[in-house]
Protein backbone atom coordinates (compact mmCIF):
# COMPACT_ATOMS: atom_id res chain seq x y z
CA UNK A 1 0.00 0.00 0.00
CA UNK A 2 2.78 2.43 0.88
CA UNK A 3 4.63 2.13 -2.49
CA UNK A 4 1.38 2.66 -4.42
CA UNK A 5 0.51 5.70 -2.33
CA UNK A 6 3.98 7.12 -2.89
CA UNK A 7 3.67 6.69 -6.66
CA UNK A 8 0.27 8.43 -6.71
CA UNK A 9 1.57 11.38 -4.69
CA UNK A 10 4.69 11.56 -6.88
CA UNK A 11 2.59 11.78 -10.06
CA UNK A 12 0.48 14.70 -8.83
CA UNK A 13 3.22 17.39 -9.11
CA UNK A 14 4.23 16.11 -12.54
CA UNK A 15 0.60 16.32 -13.67
CA UNK A 16 0.52 19.92 -12.42
CA UNK A 17 3.71 20.66 -14.40
CA UNK A 18 2.13 19.23 -17.56
CA UNK A 19 -0.96 21.40 -17.02
CA UNK A 20 1.23 24.47 -16.52
CA UNK A 21 3.17 23.75 -19.72
CA UNK A 22 0.03 23.10 -21.78
CA UNK A 23 -1.59 26.31 -20.56
CA UNK A 24 1.57 28.26 -21.32
CA UNK A 25 1.83 26.71 -24.80
CA UNK A 26 -1.70 27.88 -25.55
CA UNK A 27 -0.47 31.48 -25.18
CA UNK A 28 3.01 31.19 -26.70
CA UNK A 29 5.27 28.29 -27.59
CA UNK A 30 7.30 26.86 -24.71
CA UNK A 31 9.90 24.25 -25.79
CA UNK A 32 8.98 20.84 -24.45
CA UNK A 33 12.62 19.83 -24.09
CA UNK A 34 13.23 22.70 -21.68
CA UNK A 35 10.30 21.65 -19.50
CA UNK A 36 11.45 18.01 -19.50
CA UNK A 37 15.00 19.10 -18.67
CA UNK A 38 13.78 21.24 -15.78
CA UNK A 39 11.52 18.52 -14.34
CA UNK A 40 14.29 15.90 -14.52
CA UNK A 41 16.70 18.38 -13.00
CA UNK A 42 14.28 18.98 -10.14
CA UNK A 43 14.06 15.23 -9.52
CA UNK A 44 17.86 14.87 -9.61
CA UNK A 45 18.59 17.70 -7.16
CA UNK A 46 15.84 16.42 -4.86
CA UNK A 47 17.61 13.08 -4.57
CA UNK A 48 20.86 14.87 -3.77
CA UNK A 49 19.19 17.21 -1.29
CA UNK A 50 17.46 14.40 0.59
CA UNK A 51 20.71 12.44 0.86
CA UNK A 52 22.68 15.49 2.02
CA UNK A 53 20.01 16.46 4.55
CA UNK A 54 19.98 13.00 6.09
CA UNK A 55 23.79 12.96 6.23
CA UNK A 56 24.13 16.41 7.84
CA UNK A 57 21.25 15.90 10.27
CA UNK A 58 22.61 12.52 11.29
CA UNK A 59 26.10 13.94 11.77
CA UNK A 60 24.94 16.93 13.83
CA UNK A 61 22.25 15.07 15.78
CA UNK A 62 19.61 17.59 14.71
CA UNK A 63 16.20 16.85 13.26
CA UNK A 64 13.41 18.77 11.57
CA UNK A 65 10.99 17.28 14.10
CA UNK A 66 10.47 19.16 17.35
CA UNK A 67 9.68 15.93 19.19
CA UNK A 68 13.23 14.71 18.46
CA UNK A 69 15.44 17.81 18.54
CA UNK A 70 13.24 20.27 20.41
CA UNK A 71 11.83 23.47 18.97
CA UNK A 72 15.19 25.25 18.69
CA UNK A 73 16.91 22.29 17.04
CA UNK A 74 14.07 21.78 14.58
CA UNK A 75 14.05 25.47 13.62
CA UNK A 76 17.82 25.46 13.10
CA UNK A 77 17.63 22.35 10.92
CA UNK A 78 14.78 23.77 8.85
CA UNK A 79 15.90 27.37 8.33
CA UNK A 80 19.66 26.89 8.17
CA UNK A 81 19.79 23.65 6.17
CA UNK A 82 16.62 22.28 4.61
CA UNK A 83 14.87 25.39 3.27
CA UNK A 84 17.90 27.24 1.80
CA UNK A 85 19.40 24.03 0.42
CA UNK A 86 16.21 23.00 -1.39
CA UNK A 87 15.43 26.44 -2.82
CA UNK A 88 19.06 26.94 -3.78
CA UNK A 89 19.20 23.65 -5.70
CA UNK A 90 16.02 24.56 -7.57
CA UNK A 91 17.68 27.81 -8.64
CA UNK A 92 20.66 25.75 -9.80
CA UNK A 93 18.34 23.80 -12.11
CA UNK A 94 16.76 26.90 -13.65
CA UNK A 95 19.89 29.04 -13.84
CA UNK A 96 21.28 27.56 -17.11
CA UNK A 97 18.14 28.69 -18.94
CA UNK A 98 18.43 32.11 -17.32
CA UNK A 99 22.10 32.39 -18.31
CA UNK A 100 21.17 31.38 -21.87
CA UNK A 101 18.54 34.17 -21.93
CA UNK A 102 15.57 31.79 -22.11
CA UNK A 103 13.84 33.51 -19.14
CA UNK A 104 13.11 36.89 -20.67
CA UNK A 105 9.56 37.14 -19.27
CA UNK A 106 7.84 36.55 -15.95
CA UNK A 107 5.67 33.95 -17.66
CA UNK A 108 8.69 31.79 -18.48
CA UNK A 109 10.14 32.36 -15.03
CA UNK A 110 6.96 31.05 -13.40
CA UNK A 111 6.78 28.05 -15.76
CA UNK A 112 10.36 26.86 -15.45
CA UNK A 113 10.71 27.52 -11.72
CA UNK A 114 7.32 25.90 -11.05
CA UNK A 115 8.35 22.83 -13.06
CA UNK A 116 11.62 22.60 -11.10
CA UNK A 117 9.58 22.68 -7.89
CA UNK A 118 7.19 20.06 -9.27
CA UNK A 119 10.04 17.69 -10.12
CA UNK A 120 11.54 18.22 -6.67
CA UNK A 121 8.18 17.56 -4.99
CA UNK A 122 7.67 14.39 -7.03
CA UNK A 123 10.94 12.80 -5.93
CA UNK A 124 10.53 13.95 -2.32
CA UNK A 125 7.00 12.55 -2.10
CA UNK A 126 8.06 9.13 -3.35
CA UNK A 127 11.02 8.86 -0.99
CA UNK A 128 9.32 10.37 2.05
CA UNK A 129 6.33 8.04 1.83
CA UNK A 130 8.62 5.05 1.27
CA UNK A 131 10.79 5.96 4.29
CA UNK A 132 7.92 7.23 6.46
CA UNK A 133 8.21 6.53 10.20
CA UNK A 134 6.27 3.31 10.87
CA UNK A 135 4.79 4.72 14.08
CA UNK A 136 3.00 7.57 12.26
CA UNK A 137 0.16 6.30 10.10
CA UNK A 138 -0.79 9.77 8.77
CA UNK A 139 2.67 10.69 7.49
CA UNK A 140 1.37 10.47 3.92
CA UNK A 141 -0.98 13.35 4.79
CA UNK A 142 2.01 15.50 5.75
CA UNK A 143 3.67 14.66 2.44
CA UNK A 144 0.50 15.46 0.47
CA UNK A 145 0.06 18.81 2.23
CA UNK A 146 3.70 19.71 1.52
CA UNK A 147 3.49 19.08 -2.24
CA UNK A 148 2.14 22.49 -3.40
CA UNK A 149 4.74 24.44 -1.44
CA UNK A 150 7.65 23.30 -3.62
CA UNK A 151 6.10 24.61 -6.84
CA UNK A 152 4.62 27.75 -5.24
CA UNK A 153 7.75 29.06 -3.53
CA UNK A 154 9.88 28.21 -6.56
CA UNK A 155 7.44 30.11 -8.79
CA UNK A 156 7.71 33.06 -6.38
CA UNK A 157 11.39 33.64 -7.12
CA UNK A 158 10.85 32.49 -10.71
CA UNK A 159 8.34 35.32 -11.19
CA UNK A 160 10.99 37.80 -10.05
CA UNK A 161 13.80 36.12 -11.99
CA UNK A 162 11.87 36.25 -15.26
CA UNK A 163 11.65 40.05 -15.22
CA UNK A 164 14.80 40.83 -13.25
CA UNK A 165 17.61 40.88 -15.79
CA UNK A 166 17.66 44.67 -16.08
CA UNK A 167 17.61 45.08 -12.29
CA UNK A 168 20.64 42.79 -11.89
CA UNK A 169 18.99 40.38 -9.52
CA UNK A 170 17.64 42.82 -6.90
CA UNK A 171 14.06 41.62 -6.84
CA UNK A 172 15.12 38.02 -7.34
CA UNK A 173 17.32 38.10 -4.23
CA UNK A 174 14.47 39.44 -2.12
CA UNK A 175 11.98 36.96 -3.59
CA UNK A 176 14.37 34.06 -2.97
CA UNK A 177 14.88 35.04 0.68
CA UNK A 178 11.12 35.35 1.19
CA UNK A 179 10.62 31.97 -0.48
CA UNK A 180 13.17 30.37 1.86
CA UNK A 181 11.53 31.89 4.93
CA UNK A 182 8.01 31.01 3.79
CA UNK A 183 8.91 27.47 2.79
CA UNK A 184 10.84 26.96 6.02
CA UNK A 185 7.87 28.08 8.11
CA UNK A 186 5.50 25.87 6.14
CA UNK A 187 7.77 22.81 6.41
CA UNK A 188 8.23 23.36 10.15
CA UNK A 189 4.46 23.37 10.64
CA UNK A 190 3.87 20.34 8.40
CA UNK A 191 6.84 18.14 9.34
CA UNK A 192 8.25 19.64 12.52
CA UNK A 193 5.18 19.87 14.75
CA UNK A 194 2.59 17.39 15.95
CA UNK A 195 -0.36 16.30 13.79
CA UNK A 196 -2.73 18.50 15.76
CA UNK A 197 -1.01 21.58 14.35
CA UNK A 198 -1.45 20.54 10.71
CA UNK A 199 -4.58 22.68 10.62
CA UNK A 200 -2.31 25.74 10.91
CA UNK A 201 -1.05 24.99 7.40
CA UNK A 202 -4.52 25.59 5.94
CA UNK A 203 -4.24 29.43 5.89
CA UNK A 204 -0.91 29.18 4.09
CA UNK A 205 -2.36 26.74 1.56
CA UNK A 206 -5.24 29.14 0.93
CA UNK A 207 -2.76 31.97 0.41
CA UNK A 208 -0.77 29.85 -2.04
CA UNK A 209 -3.91 28.95 -3.98
CA UNK A 210 -5.12 32.55 -4.16
CA UNK A 211 -1.79 34.04 -5.19
CA UNK A 212 -1.20 31.25 -7.73
CA UNK A 213 -4.59 31.95 -9.29
CA UNK A 214 -3.86 35.66 -9.56
CA UNK A 215 -0.36 35.08 -10.94
CA UNK A 216 -1.60 32.61 -13.54
CA UNK A 217 -4.30 35.03 -14.67
CA UNK A 218 -1.64 37.69 -15.25
CA UNK A 219 1.21 35.62 -16.70
CA UNK A 220 -0.80 32.90 -18.46
CA UNK A 221 -4.12 34.39 -19.59
CA UNK A 222 -6.57 31.97 -21.17
CA UNK A 223 -6.40 32.48 -24.92
CA UNK A 224 -9.62 30.73 -25.86
CA UNK A 225 -12.65 32.89 -26.52
CA UNK A 226 -15.38 32.68 -23.93
CA UNK A 227 -19.02 32.79 -24.68
CA UNK A 228 -20.76 35.96 -23.59
CA UNK A 229 -22.71 35.75 -20.39
CA UNK A 230 -22.44 36.52 -16.74
CA UNK A 231 -20.44 34.34 -14.46
CA UNK A 232 -21.85 33.33 -11.11
CA UNK A 233 -18.43 33.82 -9.47
CA UNK A 234 -17.07 37.37 -9.79
CA UNK A 235 -13.69 37.77 -11.43
CA UNK A 236 -10.94 38.43 -8.88
CA UNK A 237 -8.63 41.41 -9.40
CA UNK A 238 -5.32 40.87 -11.14
CA UNK A 239 -1.97 41.49 -9.49
CA UNK A 240 -1.71 44.73 -11.45
CA UNK A 241 -5.04 45.95 -10.05
CA UNK A 242 -3.99 44.94 -6.56
CA UNK A 243 -0.75 46.91 -6.86
CA UNK A 244 -2.74 49.93 -8.01
CA UNK A 245 -5.12 49.59 -5.05
CA UNK A 246 -2.15 49.64 -2.66
CA UNK A 247 -0.85 52.93 -4.09
CA UNK A 248 -1.90 56.34 -2.83
CA UNK A 249 -1.86 58.05 -6.24
CA UNK A 250 -1.27 61.79 -5.65
CA UNK A 251 -2.41 61.84 -2.02
CA UNK A 252 0.01 61.64 0.92
CA UNK A 253 -0.06 58.64 3.21
CA UNK A 254 -2.34 59.26 6.20
CA UNK A 255 -0.06 58.08 9.01
CA UNK A 256 -2.62 58.72 11.75
CA UNK A 257 -5.10 56.39 10.04
CA UNK A 258 -2.45 53.66 9.92
CA UNK A 259 -2.08 53.92 13.71
CA UNK A 260 -5.86 54.07 14.17
CA UNK A 261 -6.25 51.12 11.82
CA UNK A 262 -3.85 49.04 13.91
CA UNK A 263 -5.75 49.86 17.10
CA UNK A 264 -9.13 49.17 15.47
CA UNK A 265 -7.86 45.84 14.12
CA UNK A 266 -6.54 44.77 17.53
CA UNK A 267 -9.82 45.81 19.15
CA UNK A 268 -11.94 43.83 16.70
CA UNK A 269 -9.63 40.82 17.10
CA UNK A 270 -10.04 40.91 20.89
CA UNK A 271 -13.82 41.18 20.60
CA UNK A 272 -13.87 38.25 18.13
CA UNK A 273 -11.71 36.13 20.42
CA UNK A 274 -13.95 36.85 23.41
CA UNK A 275 -16.97 35.90 21.33
CA UNK A 276 -15.29 32.68 20.18
CA UNK A 277 -14.38 31.69 23.74
CA UNK A 278 -17.94 32.40 24.91
CA UNK A 279 -19.34 30.36 22.03
CA UNK A 280 -16.92 27.52 22.70
CA UNK A 281 -17.82 27.31 26.36
CA UNK A 282 -21.53 27.46 25.55
CA UNK A 283 -21.25 24.39 23.29
CA UNK A 284 -18.95 22.49 25.65
CA UNK A 285 -15.53 22.99 24.02
CA UNK A 286 -12.65 22.69 26.50
CA UNK A 287 -9.83 24.94 25.26
CA UNK A 288 -7.42 23.42 27.78
CA UNK A 289 -7.48 20.13 25.84
CA UNK A 290 -5.76 21.59 22.75
CA UNK A 291 -2.66 19.50 22.10
CA UNK A 292 -0.58 19.47 18.92
CA UNK A 293 0.23 15.78 19.40
CA UNK A 294 -3.41 14.81 18.84
CA UNK A 295 -5.11 15.73 15.57
CA UNK A 296 -8.54 15.34 17.20
CA UNK A 297 -7.86 18.26 19.54
CA UNK A 298 -7.52 20.89 16.77
CA UNK A 299 -11.15 22.01 17.17
CA UNK A 300 -10.35 24.84 19.62
CA UNK A 301 -7.57 26.05 17.32
CA UNK A 302 -9.95 26.12 14.35
CA UNK A 303 -12.56 28.08 16.30
CA UNK A 304 -10.10 30.66 17.62
CA UNK A 305 -8.33 30.96 14.29
CA UNK A 306 -11.58 31.51 12.42
CA UNK A 307 -12.60 34.19 14.90
CA UNK A 308 -9.31 36.04 14.49
CA UNK A 309 -9.37 35.88 10.69
CA UNK A 310 -12.97 37.09 10.53
CA UNK A 311 -11.95 40.24 12.43
CA UNK A 312 -9.59 41.50 9.70
CA UNK A 313 -12.09 42.16 6.89
CA UNK A 314 -14.42 43.86 9.39
CA UNK A 315 -11.61 46.07 10.68
CA UNK A 316 -10.42 46.87 7.16
CA UNK A 317 -13.91 47.91 6.10
CA UNK A 318 -14.41 50.08 9.18
CA UNK A 319 -11.08 51.87 8.78
CA UNK A 320 -11.56 52.50 5.07
CA UNK A 321 -15.10 53.75 5.62
CA UNK A 322 -14.21 56.03 8.52
CA UNK A 323 -11.16 57.51 6.81
CA UNK A 324 -12.88 57.99 3.44
CA UNK A 325 -9.80 56.37 1.89
CA UNK A 326 -9.39 56.08 -1.86
CA UNK A 327 -6.84 53.24 -1.61
CA UNK A 328 -6.41 50.26 0.68
CA UNK A 329 -2.87 51.28 1.67
CA UNK A 330 -3.69 52.77 5.09
CA UNK A 331 -6.00 49.93 6.23
CA UNK A 332 -3.51 47.38 4.87
CA UNK A 333 -0.58 48.96 6.72
CA UNK A 334 -2.70 49.19 9.85
CA UNK A 335 -3.48 45.48 9.60
CA UNK A 336 0.19 44.68 9.00
CA UNK A 337 1.15 46.72 12.07
CA UNK A 338 -1.46 44.87 14.14
CA UNK A 339 -0.17 41.50 12.89
CA UNK A 340 3.42 42.46 13.74
CA UNK A 341 2.37 43.61 17.20
CA UNK A 342 0.44 40.41 17.80
CA UNK A 343 3.39 38.24 16.76
CA UNK A 344 5.71 40.27 19.01
CA UNK A 345 3.40 39.82 21.99
CA UNK A 346 2.97 36.11 21.34
CA UNK A 347 6.73 35.60 21.07
CA UNK A 348 7.01 35.95 24.86
CA UNK A 349 4.39 33.28 25.51
CA UNK A 350 4.65 30.14 23.39
CA UNK A 351 6.39 29.28 20.09
CA UNK A 352 3.29 27.38 18.94
CA UNK A 353 1.10 30.49 19.05
CA UNK A 354 3.75 32.42 17.09
CA UNK A 355 3.71 29.72 14.40
CA UNK A 356 -0.06 29.86 14.15
CA UNK A 357 0.02 33.65 13.92
CA UNK A 358 2.68 33.66 11.20
CA UNK A 359 0.84 30.97 9.25
CA UNK A 360 -2.39 32.97 9.31
CA UNK A 361 -0.74 36.34 8.62
CA UNK A 362 -0.98 36.21 4.78
CA UNK A 363 -4.68 35.35 4.86
CA UNK A 364 -5.36 37.96 7.55
CA UNK A 365 -3.60 40.65 5.51
CA UNK A 366 -5.50 39.66 2.35
CA UNK A 367 -8.83 39.70 4.21
CA UNK A 368 -8.06 43.15 5.62
CA UNK A 369 -7.32 44.42 2.11
CA UNK A 370 -10.53 42.81 0.85
CA UNK A 371 -12.62 44.43 3.58
CA UNK A 372 -10.98 47.80 2.91
CA UNK A 373 -11.72 47.42 -0.81
CA UNK A 374 -15.45 47.36 -0.14
CA UNK A 375 -15.16 50.35 2.20
CA UNK A 376 -13.30 52.65 -0.22
CA UNK A 377 -14.77 56.03 -1.09
CA UNK A 378 -15.69 55.84 -4.77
Amino acid sequence: MRPLLGIVLALLPLAAAIYLWRRASAVARVPRRNVVFICLGGIAVALGALWLERFVLGWTGLSVRSSVAGTSGALLATFLLVAPLEEGLKVLVVWPLYAARHLETRRLGVIYAGCAGAGFASAEALIDVWLAPPEESLYWLRVAVALPAHAFFAAMWGYALGGDRRRRGGWFSLAWILAVLGHGLFDHIVFGRGPGLLVAAVPMLLSMAGLSWLALRETLPVSSKRKPGRSVIPEPPSLRVMRAALSTADKPVMLHWIAIGALVTLGVVIVSLVGAVFLGHSVGIDFALADESDVRSSGPLILLGSAVLSAFPIAGFLVAKASAATSVLEPALGAALAIAGTVALLSVTSPVTVLVALAGAPVAFALACGGAWFGLAR
